[in-house]
């Protein structure tokens, strides 16, 4: 049985001060943003309140920088509604500053909205990826955020600075005057005078006015979409003085007489080039930095002169979007890739952390087996404890080693012929063994070998077993089967496993999430998730030509099948 013990070391942990508590505060966000997830919490109600009452308890002892710096570093990891509650009912720059980064359903946000200031509020108003549930639900309190109230006297001011003499014969006069909607105020009292009067018109106002129709997400999106091409012309100095369409203030006052910094707008040696010249340009390239039309252009332009003194006016042209083939694909990430780092960083990454694990586990293995003398009962089975929990780090370590290699494609050794059968009865046996549930697969009779590394074949299927045992009940039994499937080609064998009671219902997406890990405690699962040891498994097999599918009841690893000719050639 392993269990995760930093829960019960951080609520256990004496109070602290200075950089102790922050690095305690910073434990307890994370631990509550980790269990905490919209729609999928893991943590217990007990647990949860605890770790808030540990935050509140923190807040004074950090400053106001130090909180903001904590809500930056979550980012878009900001998924519990706890944690959102918290920031937003502090300082104001901490509630912008999470309300700015928060991700929610809008369920959530719905019922999370009576709880927040109105400046949270009023930040979540201005974000433009919120859904249209929540949007609505803003609507309601549109009339209580934005009233004006006179709760401290001190900072409004003498009430004579507020209406003149002149001003006031002026409001008597226009109050005598009939009107189609009167509107009765009451009686103002000594002490509050003129500004309670004007607090009054200004809610009956808000209070009476009809809000505006909130327009569809289709309009919207129509109103911010920029356009694929527009005209332009210049002047002389190769200012861009109009356009035809599309957002003016993205593009009037752009030169193409200057060629364009890092990080900046502008066009390239090219177009710069070719007006120096004076000259006409075809598809040079041009970039606009932030807006509506952000990207980059292709421009065609030819330069226009003074018809009498031929002098240079300008260019006149048109812009559009690149077409496929003359921009490069951006490279896409790689699936083993993890927080940013390159496979190359990760692998440094591993050698760093498992030099410092192996001098452990050695003075570990030491005092277990009393190799310097004597030692106490306690000391030993502590020792031993740290042991386990070392070769279960190392495993995780050889995974993530792995992972940086498959990422880089120099994973795989010289591939030979494996027969499946024998591949997948060795495994399933060495887990019927250690596992606590039971193991059923059926393997059809007559499979054609697979030509893969003898090394990576057997972890894939290891990977895919232990990550399935590690989610499945105690009672439930691990049921499967191993057949050859027929194609176009040679064929495949597949090896498909039925899902876990605990990964029903759940998409695709979410199994690959590598921040997801399905319920379970057994000794011998995965460390490093659900999501992170699936990526892993459908890494290994996309090496030797192969996949996993991800099916609405099972998961399905498919490998290349050799043919029976080729087989018989290769053994003689």
């Amino acid at each position: 049985m392993r269990f995760n013990d930093l829960m019960q070391t951080v609520l256990a942990a004496d109070d602290r001060s200075g950089l102790g508590s922050v690095t305690l505060w910073r434990q307890c966000v994370d631990l509550l943003a980790q269990g905490d997830v919209a729609g999928r919490s893991t943590m217990p109600e007990t647990q949860k309140t605890a770790l808030i009452d540990r935050i509140t308890s923190f807040q004074p002892k950090l400053s106001e920088t130090q909180r903001i710096a904590t809500v930056v570093e979550l980012g878009r990891r900001l998924r519990s509604p706890s944690l959102v509650r918290l920031f937003a009912n502090d300082r104001p720059a901490i509630a912008a500053a999470a309300m700015a980064r928060a991700q929610l359903p809008d369920a959530h946000w719905v019922e999370l909205l009576p709880q927040l200031t109105p400046t949270a509020r009023g930040v979540l108003r201005g974000r433009r990826d919120i859904g249209a549930t929540t949007r609505q639900a803003l609507e309601a309190f549109g009339a209580h955020d934005l009233v004006l109230t006179t709760e401290r006297q001190d900072m409004v001011g003498q009430s004579d600075m507020l209406l003149t003499a002149d001003m006031e014969t002026d409001e008597r006069e226009a109050e005598e005057r009939p009107s189609a909607t009167v509107t009765p105020l009451r009686a103002p009292a000594a002490d509050e005078g003129q500004i309670r009067n004007l607090v009054d018109r200004i809610a009956q106002f808000t209070s009476t006015r009809k809000a505006p129709e909130a327009s569809p997400p289709e309009a919207a999106e129509e109103a911010v979409a920029a356009p694929r091409d527009f005209a332009f012309e210049t002047d002389a100095e190769g200012i861009i003085l109009w356009i035809d369409q599309g957002p003016r203030a993205a593009l009037i006052g752009l030169s193409l007489g200057d060629i364009a910094l890092e990080g900046g707008s502008g066009p390239d040696g090219h177009v710069a080039g070719a007006f120096a010249r004076r000259s006409g340009f075809q598809n040079g390239r041009f970039t606009i930095i932030g807006g509506a039309m952000a990207g980059e252009w292709r421009l065609t332009a030819t330069p226009f002169f003074d018809n009498r003194s031929g002098r240079f006016q300008g260019y006149r042209g048109q812009a559009r979007r690149p077409y496929l083939h003359e921009v490069a694909s951006e490279p896409q990430p790689s699936a083993m890739a993890i927080a940013g780092l390159s496979a190359d960083s990760l692998r440094q990454l591993v050698h760093e952390l498992r030099t410092p694990l192996n001098a452990i586990l050695g003075f570990a293995e030491i005092i277990e087996q009393e190799l310097f003398g004597p030692a106490g009962v306690e000391y030993r089975e502590m020792a031993g404890k740290i042991a386990v929990d070392a070769h279960h780090l190392l495993a995780a370590f050889d995974d993530l080693d792995l992972a940086a290699r498959v990422s880089r494609g120099d994973g795989a050794s010289a591939p030979q012929l494996i027969d499946p059968a024998l591949l997948v009865t060795q495994v399933a046996s060495r887990f019927r063994e250690q596992a606590r549930t039971g193991i059923d697969i059926a393997m059809a009779p007559g499979l054609p070998q697979v030509r893969i590394d003898p090394v990576q074949g057997e972890r894939m299927v290891q990977h895919l077993l232990r990550t399935l045992l590690s989610v499945a009940p105690a009672t439930e039994a691990l049921v499967g089967a191993c057949w050859f499937q027929p194609d176009a080609g040679a064929g495949q064998v597949v090896l498909a496993i039925d899902r876990p009671a605990a990964l029903a219902g759940l998409e695709e997406s979410q199994l690959l999430d590598p921040g997801y890990s399905g319920e379970g405690d057994w000794a011998d699962g995965p460390l490093l998730g659900l999501g992170f040891s699936l990526r892993l498994i459908r890494g290994l097999a996309a090496t030797c030509g192969g996949s996993l599918t991800v099916e609405p009841g099972r998961l399905k690893l498919a490998i290349p099948a050799v043919a029976a000719l080729a087989g018989v050639a290769d053994q003689a």
